[in-house]
């Protein structure tokens, strides 16, 4: 029996993952792009696409075929049906060679097979926009945009446990950046807006699930500002404001309003150690208002870290960690709270040869009608052989754990092999 909570917690946090998750990802990964590369991302001479000239602009295009075995496709309790799984991808990368300015164009489409349940095959696809206008040496504009048409994972802690095939949705996403250097000051102003738009899905038994609940607009905008304390420290503050709305159709209403306003505020500092330790700390407050009177809303802790160690010119070490608030996939609550970390190793065994393991943890906790914690385990092991310029060979394996304290959230164990071969040009 879940336990039942009090109306004061029935939309505490409701902010959807696409939004705190994204905004987040892109406030680490403009300071992550000075970070020194790691093993995998180190560009050599000899073993990069040469690509096709169009004016200003080189093209990348590749194709990748892939095939997986995996011993539970469904994610279901006690171990499920085993499937193999043929996946074709293919991708183009139009990127500028201007000396002031720059623009990145990407877009790909792929499609997956399965060998005996045809009814998780899917394609899917999307096209992404990147600009960068270099306003005067000191400040900089940034707009990125993309599209995708996408299928959701069957591991997903929001799926339909009842669906008959995997759940369609659509994401749009545009972001707006602004920065200015003022010497030993930068500050950084953003703005972004997302819509999720997601299909109804056919029932197992039977009928159809809706899934419109999920629809959701989110608009955020953030100020980030780094202080320079020594050469190689600096301070930094973050403020955001966000504001999520569900759009829900009238046949499918909620049993209350979920729609959000909230705000973060955290503080850090960036570290750049002898080229050895890489990246920032930071922490502060979450703080989100329901705009149901009967809902009561959040103030907790905000966290986050993206740190690098170079621990030899071979070896390099990342730690990824963050709380955030994510979708539930149910009417029920108004969200998960996800504490989790991820440790990543990537080591250079030969100079075109790289190894990569991972290990990653996650703490959910459910706030709203029902009270329900779940923990989320995995393994990851991968190797890449880059044969030449054109050529890339791969190969990974992986474990992912779930368990949980009641069933509201799905417990599996899912083991996955698999590996294939990328041609770029």
């Amino acid at each position: 029996m879940h336990r039942l909570r009090q109306k004061r917690g029935y939309a505490r946090g409701g902010v959807f993952f696409a939004g705190l998750l994204l905004g987040t990802c892109f406030h680490t990964a403009a300071y992550a792009q000075g970070a020194p590369p790691t093993p995998g991302q180190r560009e050599l001479d000899d073993y990069e696409p040469v690509g096709g000239r169009i004016g200003s602009f080189l093209l990348y295009p590749s194709a990748e075929a892939r095939i997986e075995y995996d011993d539970n496709i469904l994610a279901l309790p006690g171990g499920g049906e085993d499937d193999v799984e043929l996946t074709l991808r293919g991708a183009a990368r139009l990127e500028s060679q201007w000396q002031r300015h720059s623009l990145e164009a990407n877009a790909y489409i792929q499609q997956n097979f399965h060998a005996r349940l045809s009814s998780e095959d899917a394609m899917e696809g999307g096209a992404r926009i990147d600009g960068r206008l270099d306003i005067d040496r000191d400040t900089s504009a940034r707009l990125v945009a993309s599209i995708d048409s996408l299928v959701e994972n069957r591991a997903s802690i929001a799926i339909a446990r009842e669906a008959l095939e995997p759940t369609r949705f659509r994401r749009a996403d545009a972001l707006a950046s602004l920065s200015h250097d003022f010497g030993a000051l930068q500050m950084t102003g953003d703005a972004q807006i997302i819509l999720l738009d997601f299909d109804d899905v056919p029932a197992q038994g039977g009928g159809v699930l809706g899934q419109d609940f999920r629809d959701s607009v989110y608009m955020r905008g953030a100020l980030t500002a780094a202080v320079e304390i020594s050469p190689r420290v600096s301070g930094l503050l973050r403020g955001q404001v966000d504001r999520l709305t569900f759009t829900a159709e009238e046949d499918q209403p909620d049993p209350f309003d979920r729609d959000t306003t909230g705000y973060t505020l955290e503080a850090g500092v960036r570290l750049e150690l002898d080229n050895l330790l890489f990246g920032e700390i930071r922490a502060g407050v979450l703080h989100r208002e329901v705009d149901d009177p009967s809902a009561q809303g959040l103030t907790g802790v905000s966290f986050g870290a993206n740190l690098t160690w170079s621990v030899t010119p071979l070896t390099t070490l990342r730690l990824f960690a963050d709380r955030q608030v994510e979708e539930g996939g149910s009417q029920l609550v108004s969200g998960n709270v996800r504490s989790q970390a991820r440790l990543v190793a990537e080591h250079e065994l030969l100079r075109n040869f790289v190894l990569e393991g991972e290990a990653s943890f996650a703490q959910i906790d459910t706030i709203g009608q029902v009270d329900v914690s779940a923990q989320e385990y995995s393994l990851m092991a991968e190797a890449t052989w880059r044969l030449n310029r054109n050529f890339r060979v791969f190969a990974r394996a992986d474990r992912f754990e779930r368990f949980s304290d009641g069933d509201f959230f799905r417990e599996f164990t899912r083991n996955r092999l698999m590996t294939g071969v990328r041609v770029v040009f």
